[in-house]
């Protein structure tokens, strides 16, 4: 088992990822060992799944060969953890759920930091929009946003919602019907 007390995580193309290198290094394992039980994950999940939690890379050993590994995500590597076994392998799974999770919520405060930012400044400038962000955001009906805001039409709600989602405030949710269904992306909003 490596001596590092830290798992390599590192943001590849927006997730958090390790890889197979780092797994059989911190539990003491061959990696064609690491690189077989990938294989019999793969064969049981669902290919699309497979492929989003390992995927295949290279690395260059002593010799200068290129060799394969995988890069894997969050939910690969417990998948993968739970064959792992005994004490010290306890020790690196906690390890690296921890240090998933660490890095997950730095990332996301200084996300919704951000966005904080802009949603006040724009909540000072336009407020209603608070409230038709947090009624679309719960599916609320347009009559009751509409008492919410002050807004007599609904086209005043479709407008400011339109807006938001230019700002990032508000997503518009896929495979909707005509009737667009929105939500806040970055947190939950309590009414």
């Amino acid at each position: 088992m490596t001596n590092h007390p830290t798992p390599n995580i590192q943001l590849m193309n927006g997730r958090l990822v390790t890889t197979s290198l780092e797994v059989a290094g911190h539990f003491g394992k061959k990696h064609f060992n690491v690189l077989r039980d990938i294989g019999h994950i793969q064969k049981h999940v669902p290919e699309e799944w497979g492929q989003l939690n390992f995927e295949l890379s290279s690395y260059l050993n002593e010799q200068d060969k290129e060799q394969p590994c995988y890069t894997i995500t969050r939910d690969g590597f417990a998948l993968l953890a739970m064959g792992f076994t005994g004490r010290e392998a306890m020790k690196w799974k906690v390890r690296f759920l921890a240090t998933f999770n660490r890095m997950e919520r730095a990332l996301r405060i200084g996300r919704e930091t951000y966005h904080d930012r802009i949603e006040r400044t724009l909540f000072a400038d336009h407020p209603r929009w608070e409230a038709v962000r947090d009624g679309l955001d719960f599916g609320l009906p347009m009559e009751s946003i509409m008492a919410r805001t002050g807004y007599k039409h609904r086209s005043s709600i479709w407008r400011a919602a339109k807006s938001m989602e230019r700002y990032g405030i508000l997503v518009r949710l896929e495979g909707q019907p005509k009737k667009y269904r929105w939500q806040a992306p970055f947190k939950t909003i309590d009414l």
